[in-house]
């Protein structure tokens, strides 16, 4: 995608981020998604950006044509400049917005079939319906890939039975990615031997047996709902198993994870950007002692580490771009990244919280609500313990 388009992308964002969400953000957070009589302002919101960014007309030419639009879809560049402007006023919003734009809508795009991008991609990535993507599991969170979640092979579908818990938009998806074991005794003459490998599957909110919890009351990320999915035996057909069964759904679920450490990572450089513009202009107006509070040592120092870690992280983030586009970034390059952005995000957060001091541990203060925000970084997109983990398996291979 060109960075004319880009940019074009990316203002309109920000617009819409500014005159929009800002104030909306309040409401936003207090309802927190939950399904309503009325309508759940945050999809009617989402579906407000996704017009104005023209996404219905581009999602449905590149459903039928993956490489349409210079790879609109396909790399971090386009997912990287909208979550920032969204980010920047209400990171619940962006995390909702990316889960099922790039979660969801991406996975499907990247491994679905012709018939299948059609079916549950373009409606996904045009916001006409709202996408989650499912893989943790309620014992299985930081060794995601134990999976105890089965889909059973029949005569003429499958049947998933199992949980997932902790799953971004659950309470109000249309569309949901679930990662399941696949438990196949067919012969190999029947199709490819599939038996307890990990496959994605297509489900959506009226298949009967799939049920959503309401959304989970949290610290940070309050607008963006939160929830687990049951599955009791719900019947499927063939066509759902996403993607071509010779591929490895392990590795479709690993290649979405690098693509969300990515767009985590770009998240956590927006909220320290905004800390710092927050804190600076707070400390160049709050007076004590007969003189702006930005005269005080104490205070220039933690304005300059909020610095310091703002260009660290957008250092980080270019150079995840240029890697993404040359095909050579790496897990433990990405973990590494994901690690970094999301601890410095929220040391800087709490700096501007502190510069604020009173002020910034009011709501009013947005920088409460971004240090609230920010540790969900730490945490989501595997902890930062699993990255550096993930990161001392890489340089000890061999």
């Amino acid at each position: 995608m060109s960075q004319t388009m880009i940019h074009e992308a990316a203002s309109i964002t920000r617009r819409f981020a500014r005159e929009v969400l800002l104030e909306k953000r309040s409401l936003l957070e207090k309802q927190g998604g939950a399904p309503a009589a009325e309508g759940v302002p945050l999809v009617a919101a989402m579906r407000a950006l996704a017009s104005s960014l023209g996404l219905r007309d581009l999602a449905q030419d590149i459903a039928l044509d993956p490489s349409a639009h210079d790879g609109l879809f396909a790399g971090p560049a386009l997912g990287a400049a909208l979550l920032g402007e969204l980010t920047r006023v209400l990171p619940g919003f962006a995390l909702s917005f990316g889960a099922s734009f790039g979660l969801c809508g991406q996975s499907i795009l990247r491994r679905g079939t012709e018939a299948q991008r059609t079916q549950w991609a373009r409606p996904v990535l045009a916001f006409e319906r709202i996408g989650c993507w499912a893989l943790t599991e309620p014992e299985a969170g930081s060794d995601a890939f134990s999976l105890r979640t089965r889909a059973e092979r029949t005569s003429d579908g499958w049947v998933l039975s199992g949980e997932k818990s902790f799953i971004t938009n659950a309470p109000i998806a249309d569309t949901f990615v679930i990662f399941a074991r696949v438990h196949d005794t067919a012969s190999a003459s029947s199709g490819p031997a599939l038996h307890g490998q990990i496959r994605p599957f297509l489900l959506e909110r009226s298949d009967r047996g799939l049920t959503t919890s309401a959304p989970l009351d949290k610290m940070g990320m309050r607008c963006s709902p939160t929830g687990s999915i049951a599955l009791d035996a719900v019947h499927i057909p063939l066509d759902r198993l996403l993607g071509d069964p010779e591929e490895s759904g392990k590795r479709a679920a690993l290649e979405t994870l690098l693509f969300e450490r990515a767009g985590l990572s770009a998240m956590a450089l927006a909220i320290v950007e905004e800390s710092l513009q927050l804190a600076l202009a707070w400390a160049k107006e709050r007076k004590q002692f007969g003189q702006p509070i930005a005269q005080f040592q104490a205070v220039q120092l933690r304005l300059a580490r909020v610095y310091a870690a703002q260009e660290t992280i957008r250092a980080l983030v270019e150079q995840g771009t240029r890697l993404f586009e040359s095909g050579e970034t790496s897990l433990a390059w990405l973990c590494a990244a994901k690690y970094t952005a999301s601890t410095l995000a929220t040391e800087s957060a709490m700096e501007a919280v502190q510069i604020l001091g009173g002020t910034g541990y009011c709501t009013d203060a947005r920088v409460e609500g971004l240090a609230r925000d920010a540790k969900l970084l730490e945490i989501g997109g595997g902890t930062s313990d699993i990255q550096l983990l993930a990161v001392a398996r890489e340089l000890l291979k061999g």
